[in-house]
């Protein structure tokens, strides 16, 4: 007979079932530069956000900014603000 499965840590999910697991990416590492006046902008919203999940992170942070900047860039090319962004550069 083979040992039942441990429940030690499973807390109120031994009643309601297993939790939905999210499987994430695999993240690499990158190092980037940045203008001093963005970096301080980072930290500043680095610490409200903290107020609301104190588990975020700088990287959280900066991943779903790209993440939104590029979903937009798709659907919008031209016109997206990444694009407007790199034109008035010029």
């Amino acid at each position: 007979m083979r040992p039942r499965p441990s429940l030690k840590g499973k807390g109120i999910d031994i009643f309601l079932g297993e939790p939905e697991v999210k499987k994430e990416a695999k993240k690499g590492k990158a190092t980037f530069y940045f203008p001093e006046n963005l970096l301080s902008e980072l930290d500043e919203a680095w610490f409200v956000f903290r107020r609301i999940n104190r588990k975020i992170k700088k990287s959280d942070i900066v991943q779903a900014s790209l993440e939104i900047a590029l979903k937009e860039f798709k659907e919008k090319e031209q016109q997206s603000p990444l694009m407007e962004y790199f034109k008035e550069k010029k």
